[in-house]
């Protein structure tokens, strides 16, 4: 596995551990909306309206929602030591916040994410503690502090930063600032997604599964180019699951896609003697779904 794919699959790790962004990775949003690749300097507004969350990002931080990731996030302007990470989590208020953290989250390598002290509140409306990562290859110089603030809708958005001894403090700062920014409004019931074009969503990006049955792993990635080709590589039968094996393992051929505002249908042809498969995909509250699995949905390393 390369670097990058580690790095990216860790990300990935982190957004489930805190349970995935509620902020657009669709690139044809209104442009009152957060967007993907756009860099956000301080003192710029965030807006989702879907959310009915606005925030702003702190004095000395930049931010930015990456195109291969679901999670919003800022760095320090001056390249100094530190990183914040903001993700959402549905259906949940501060008890259940709590809970999930105590819970902990396992990651590759044997690297775990838990909380490391006291959860305590600051003011009414937030929670706040120190985490840490434990395992055989654990950086015990990093530092992790967790804060999470919650929606009276029913969400609850959570800040991990990262840093060293050094910086954990002006980090912190950063955090508390960006929280404290951070309001509720009633969220917006338009839809974004009225005439979407899925086909230039889609090119020259990955659509990537990871979950467990079991002790068994179950791994999907197709890539869709640009250019017409796709290439999966499944190890189950996944997005193709109402096929027969002949599809698990890596496969090539041509895509196309049909547009029908949030939904929308792809057809897969193969390069070889395998018969064509359609599958549906939908924008579902600002997330992808694929047969009703949900799918990250990142820029493709295989479409070159």
């Amino acid at each position: 596995m390369s670097k990058q794919t580690s790095i990216r699959l860790w990300l990935v790790g982190i957004a489930f551990f805190l349970s995935l962004s509620g902020y657009s990775q669709v690139d044809q949003l209104p442009s009152n909306r957060v967007k993907p690749g756009t860099m956000y300097h301080a003192g710029d507004t965030v807006y989702s309206p879907r959310l009915g969350l606005r925030t702003r990002i702190p004095a000395g931080w930049e931010g930015v929602l990456p195109r291969d990731t679901e999670v919003f996030l800022m760095m320090p302007a001056d390249n100094s030591m530190g990183e914040i990470y903001v993700v959402m989590n549905t259906k949940m208020d501060l008890e259940g916040q709590i809970k999930r953290w105590k819970t902990g989250m396992s990651l590759d390598n044997g690297l775990r994410l838990q909380v490391d002290g006291e959860i305590t509140k600051r003011g009414e409306d937030v929670i706040a503690t120190m985490a840490k990562m434990v395992g055989p290859q654990a950086n015990n110089q990093g530092k992790f502090y967790l804060e999470a603030k919650c929606s009276p809708v029913g969400f609850c958005m959570t800040f991990l930063a990262t840093a060293d001894g050094l910086t954990l403090e002006n980090v912190k700062r950063a955090v508390q600032s960006v929280v404290d920014n951070t309001t509720f409004s009633t969220p917006s019931t338009d839809s974004p997604y009225k005439n979407f074009d899925w086909n230039k969503f889609l090119s020259g990006k990955v659509l990537l599964m990871i979950g467990y049955e079991g002790n068994s792993k179950k791994e999907d990635e197709v890539s869709l180019c640009s250019d017409g080709t796709f290439k999966s590589h499944i190890t189950r039968t996944g997005i193709f699951k109402d096929q027969s094996k002949g599809y698990t393992g890596s496969k090539s051929g041509k895509w196309e896609v049909k547009s029908e505002d949030q939904k929308a249908t792809i057809t897969f042809t193969f390069e070889k003697k395998l018969a064509p498969v359609v599958v549906e995909i939908e924008a579902k509250d600002e997330e992808i779904y694929v047969r009703g699995q949900r799918y990250f949905v990142g820029v493709s390393e295989d479409c070159k």
